[in-house]
C-alpha cells in the first residue's frame, strides 16, 4: 500500500517547523558573562570528568558540563540574575554553590568532599535532596544508567521491566504510555546503552502530561558529551547446553547473538557540537519443531523460524551558549522473521519453540506459515531557548513513517483438519502503514516564588493505513480426516470487499500549570489540561485539573508530608500502532 500525508498533517508540521526558527532567532540580547571554575578534592588535586550543572534559581537545569584533564569547567554566555552551581562526581559527596551574577564573576573552585556511607542513600553516589518541590518526590522509581547496567534484566528490556512497577487501573488501553525527552513516542529512539535515566510516578499530577505518574515511563536519553566515551554489551545463547525436545527427530541447533552499543563524543575543536550514536543487532536462529499426521504419513521435523532485529539511530547536538542547545536525530529500526505460526501450542524452558501434540490441536505444517517485517524511519529535534533566566522555551517534536507488511508463504487456500493438520496457505496477508508527529511546545517563567509552564501537547497527529487481505481465496475447515480425504468441508470462510482503510487522527492537549512556593516549607501546585482528539471528544468536559501540595513541618525539613489530587481521561490513540515486542 502507498500511503501519503494528508495536505492539513503537513501544514501542522510546517506550522511547528516555522515557529521552531522563528523562536531560534527571538532571544534578545543583554549583557552576557562567561563562568568559569575548577573541581577541587580536598587535597586540592583537580577532580577530572566531574559533572557540573548550572541551574536557575528555582532549581531548573540551564546547562551542564563535565569539567576537563585540568579540572577546569566553563559556561559561556551567562545572563545576569541568580543559580546554582551543583558539581557530582562518583565517590564524592555532591558540592552546591548559589551565587548572583551581575558582573563578570571570580574563578569558582568546587572543593568535594569525599563521600560517606550516610550521604550515599541512593545507588550511583548521588545524594537525596529531600525538599517540597513537585517533581522531587521521594516515592518516585528512578533507574540510571549506572543501576540499570546492574540490574538482572533479560535483553536488557528496561521498559518492560520497569513496567512492573506500573499502576494497571491507570494504564492505558493501548499500554503503557512511554514519554521520552517529554514527549510521548512509541519506543525510546536509542538504544539501552544510551539511556540515562529511567522514572516512575515523577511529578504524578503534573498537568503536562495526560497520565497519572503511576501510569507513564519517563525516559531521558544521554546527552552528547564532549569527551569521548563508549559503552557494549553483548549476548550469546547456544541449544548445545539445551537438553533435546522429546519430540523432535534430532536437536535443532538454535543459537542466539545480541549486541547493542553507543558511541558520544565531540564533533568539534570547540567542543560545543557532539554527536551519539547508538546500534544495536539481533539474530535469533530458531527452529520450530512440526509433528502433524497427514494423509501422506506422519511429519516430523525442525523449521527454521530466525528473527533479525536492527537499530540503528544518530543524533547531533549544538550548544550556542547561554544554555541554548538544539539537537537534530534521526533512527532506523528493521525487523524481520520468517516462518512464523509454524506448529501448534510451544513450550520451551529456553526460549524456542516446540510443538506439543494433544487433544484439539491442529499443528500447522510449514506450507502454511508466513513471514512478517516492520521497518520505521524517525526523525527527533529539540529546541531550548533561554530568553533571560526567568523566560525558557522547550520545543521538541519528532516525524516518523512505519510500513509493516505480513506475507503467506504460500499463495493458496487453507486447510484446517482438527487433531490432525493445517496446510495451504496461511491466509493473513496484510499490511499497516502510518505517518505520525508527536510534539510538544513548553514555555516556563521562573521566580523565586513562582514556577509557571504553560503550552501545548501534541501525543499524536497521524495517518494510519490498513490493507487487509486475509482469507481472500478462503480458510476451509473439515470435522475429520476422513472428511479430508472426502472434500467435505464443515465451514468455509472468505473475504470478500474492499480491505483498505485509511484514517487520520488529531490528539491535542494544552495546559498550563504554576507551582507556588508559599514559603520554604510549603509548596502548592496548581495545573489545568484539556484533552481533545477529532474521533472521540466532549468539548464541554475535557478539562482536566490538576493539585498537588508539599508540606515540611518544622525547622529541620528532615519530614515532606505530599498530597494531591486530579483528573485523568482515558482518551487513548484510535488504531495506534504498537512495536513488535522484544525477542
Amino acid at each position: 500500500m502507498r500511503g501519503h500525508p494528508k495536505p492539513n498533517l503537513v501544514i501542522h508540521a510546517l506550522v511547528f517547523l516555522i515557529w521552531f526558527f522563528c523562536i531560534s532567532e527571538s532571544s534578545p540580547a543583554q549583557s552576557r558573562f562567561d563562568l568559569r571554575g575548577i573541581v577541587e578534592d580536598p587535597s586540592g588535586a583537580v577532580i577530572v570528568e566531574a559533572r557540573v550543572i548550572l541551574e536557575n534559581a528555582t532549581g531548573y537545569q540551564i546547562a551542564q558540563t563535565v569539567s576537563d584533564s585540568s579540572g577546569d569547567f566553563h559556561f559561556p554566555n551567562v545572563v545576569p540574575g541568580k543559580y546554582v552551581v551543583v558539581a557530582q562526581s562518583q565517590g564524592f559527596a555532591d558540592k552546591e554553590i548559589k551565587l548572583t551574577i551581575h558582573a563578570p564573576p571570580a574563578l569558582l573552585h568546587l572543593k568535594m568532599a569525599l563521600a560517606t556511607t550516610t550521604a550515599r542513600i541512593t545507588v550511583g553516589g548521588e545524594a537525596t535532596r529531600v525538599t517540597t518541590d513537585a517533581a522531587n518526590n521521594q516515592n518516585t522509581n528512578r533507574m540510571d544508567q549506572t543501576d540499570l547496567s546492574r540490574l538482572p534484566v533479560f535483553d536488557q528490556d528496561y521498559i518492560t521491566f520497569m513496567g512492573q512497577f506500573l499502576d494497571p487501573s491507570g494504564l492505558a488501553t493501548g499500554g503503557v504510555t512511554l514519554v521520552v525527552n517529554g514527549v510521548e513516542a512509541n519506543g525510546p529512539g536509542v538504544t539501552p546503552s544510551a539511556v540515562e535515566e529511567v522514572r516512575i510516578n515523577n511529578n504524578p499530577y503534573s498537568a503536562l502530561f495526560s497520565r497519572p505518574g503511576r501510569a507513564r515511563l519517563e525516559i531521558t536519553t544521554k546527552p552528547g558529551t564532549p569527551q569521548l566515551h563508549g559503552t557494549v554489551n553483548f549476548l550469546f545463547r547456544d541449544s548445545i547446553f539445551d537438553a533435546r525436545n522429546a519430540y523432535a527427530a534430532e536437536k535443532p541447533p538454535e543459537q542466539r547473538r545480541y549486541w547493542e552499543g553507543s558511541l558520544t563524543g565531540p564533533l568539534s575543536r570547540s567542543k560545543k557540537t557532539t554527536f551519539l550514536a547508538a546500534t544495536q543487532c539481533d539474530q535469533d536462529n530458531i527452529q520450530t519443531i512440526v509433528l502433524a499426521e497427514t494423509p501422506p504419513g506422519t511429519v516430523n521435523e525442525n523449521v527454521p523460524s530466525p528473527v533479525r532485529h536492527f537499530f540503528g539511530s544518530g543524533r547531533i547536538f549544538h550548544d550556542f551558549g547561554d544554555a541554548n542547545q538544539v539537537w537534530v536525530g534521526y533512527s532506523y529500526e528493521d525487523r524481520k522473521a520468517k516462518n512464523q505460526g509454524v506448529g501448534g501450542a510451544q513450550t520451551s524452558t529456553f526460549g524456542y519453540g516446540s510443538v506439543v501434540p494433544g487433544a484439539g490441536l491442529s499443528p500447522v505444517l510449514p506450507e502454511a506459515a508466513y513471514s512478517t517485517e516492520f521497518q520505521e524511519h524517525e526523525i527527533n529535534v529539540s529546541h531550548r531557548v533561554v530568553f533571560s533566566n526567568r523566560w525558557i522555551n522547550q520545543l521538541r517534536f519528532l516525524v516518523g513513517h512505519y510500513d509493516a507488511p505480513t506475507v503467506s508463504n504460500v499463495t493458496a487456500a487453507k486447510i484446517v483438519v482438527p487433531g490432525a493438520f493445517t496446510a495451504g496457505g496461511a491466509q493473513a496477508d496484510a499490511r499497516n502503514t502510518e505517518y505520525h508527529f508527536d510534539g510538544n511546545d513548553t514555555v516556563m517563567y521562573s521566580t523565586p516564588s513562582h514556577s509557571l509552564k504553560f503550552g501545548i501537547d501534541v501525543p499524536d497527529m497521524s495517518r494510519r493505513g490498513r490493507d487487509d487481505f486475509t482469507n481472500q481465496i478462503g480458510t476451509y475447515s473439515f470435522a475429520t480426516l476422513s472428511d479430508y480425504l472426502d472434500g467435505n468441508a464443515e465451514t468455509a470462510v472468505i473475504q470478500r470487499g474492499q480491505g483498505h482503510l485509511v484514517f487520520v487522527e488529531k490528539i491535542l492537549g494544552p495546559f498550563i500549570e504554576d507551582t507556588i512556593r508559599v514559603k520554604p516549607s510549603l509548596s502548592l501546585s496548581l495545573g489545568l489540561r484539556y484533552y481533545w482528539q477529532n474521533y472521540f471528544h466532549d468539548d464541554s468536559n475535557n478539562f482536566a485539573p490538576r493539585f498537588s501540595v508539599s508540606w515540611a513541618p518544622g525547622s529541620q525539613h528532615k519530614t515532606v508530608f505530599r498530597g494531591g489530587a486530579g483528573v485523568f481521561f482515558r482518551q487513548d490513540r484510535t488504531g495506534r500502532h504498537s512495536r513488535p515486542p522484544a525477542l
